[in-house]
C-alpha cells in the first residue's frame, strides 16, 4: 500500500493537479495526502475540495515530510511536488507502478522539463560535486536527482528528515548508507510553477551534505571552514540565475563555479 505525500505551501493554483493525479494512481488501502506547509493562501482548502486528506504543517519543505511521515503506515511513501501544471503522464500512477513491480527501495522521478532552457544550477554546481566527493556510493541518479518525485519503503524514512531543502540530498544518501536500492524512473515531460529562491536552496543542499560528511567522519572538522568557502563561492554563482540574464552568460558563470579547485580533507575510506 501507498501514502501519497504532496507537501504544499502556497500551491492554490496548482495543487489540485497533483491531488487529482494522486487519486487516480490510488489503490484500496493508499492515502493521498496533502501537508499545508504554513500556506498564507487557500491551497488546504483547494487541496481539501479536489479529494485529498489534509493536514496543517510547519513551514520547510523537510518538516513538511516530516509531519505526513509520523502518520504513515503504509510499506510506501511517495511524495509528489504540488507545484505542476502539466505532465505527458500521470507522474503518481508512473511512481506507484515503479515501485510495486521492483526490488528497488528508492525510486527516484526523472523528467524532462517543458522549457527545454531550464538549468538546474544547485544539482550541477553543489549536489553532484558534493557527493561525488564525500559520497561516491551513492553513485549518479540522472539530472533530476534532487527531484521531488520520489518513492521510499518507508522503513527508510523512520529518522526525522533535515527541515529545509536539504532533504533530497539526504534522503539519496542516506538512503545509499543503509544499503537501500535505488532506481530511476522516467516520467516524461513536466510543466511546473517556478519559483527563484536565489541562493538559499542551494546553501541548504550543500549545508547539509557537509553535515553529513562530517556525522560520518568524511570530513574533518578542522577542514569544514575550507569547504564552507566553497559551498559560499558556488552560492554566489547561483544566486543572480534569472532568464533575463542570459542563458550564456548563466552557464559560463556555473561551468566556472564546477571547475574551481575543492579543499583537501576528503575521506571516503571508512
Amino acid at each position: 500500500m501507498f501514502t501519497f505525500v504532496i507537501p504544499a505551501h502556497n500551491e492554490e493554483g496548482t495543487v489540485a493537479e497533483i491531488v487529482g493525479q494522486a487519486l487516480a494512481a490510488a489503490q484500496d488501502g493508499d492515502r493521498v495526502l496533502v501537508v499545508d506547509s504554513g500556506s498564507s493562501d487557500g491551497t488546504a482548502e483547494r487541496a481539501r475540495e479536489a479529494g485529498a486528506e489534509v493536514l496543517r504543517g510547519p513551514l520547510g519543505k523537510g518538516a513538511a515530510m516530516n509531519a505526513a511521515i509520523a502518520t504513515v503506515r503504509t510499506e510506501w511513501t511517495c511524495f509528489l511536488d504540488a507545484d505542476l501544471v502539466t505532465s505527458q503522464h500521470n507522474v503518481a500512477v508512473l511512481l506507484r507502478e515503479a515501485a510495486a513491480g521492483s526490488a528497488a527501495d528508492h525510486v527516484i522521478g526523472d523528467y524532462e522539463y517543458d522549457y527545454p532552457g531550464t538549468i538546474l544550477a544547485s544539482t550541477f554546481t553543489i549536489y553532484e560535486p558534493l557527493t561525488s566527493a564525500f559520497f561516491p556510493e551513492v553513485g549518479f541518479h540522472g539530472a533530476n536527482a534532487l527531484t521531488g518525485y520520489r518513492a521510499v519503503r518507508t522503513r527508510f524514512l523512520r529518522t526525522p528528515l533535515p527541515a529545509d531543502f536539504g532533504v533530497e540530498s539526504y534522503l539519496n544518501i542516506s538512503i545509499a548508507l543503509s544499503g537501500g536500492r535505488t532506481s530511476i524512473c522516467h516520467l516524461g515531460e513536466i510543466g511546473s510553477r517556478y519559483r527563484f529562491h536565489g541562493g538559499s536552496m542551494a546553501t541548504e543542499i550543500g549545508s547539509r551534505i557537509l553535515d553529513m560528511a562530517q556525522a560520518h567522519d568524511r570530513l574533518d572538522p578542522a577542514d569544514r571552514p575550507d569547504w564552507d568557502r566553497w559551498l559560499q563561492d558556488g552560492v554566489a554563482a547561483i544566486a543572480p540565475t534569472q532568464a533575463d540574464h542570459g542563458r550564456s552568460a548563466i552557464l559560463a558563470r556555473l561551468f566556472t563555479a564546477v571547475r574551481r579547485p575543492m579543499p583537501a580533507g576528503v575521506r571516503t575510506d571508512v
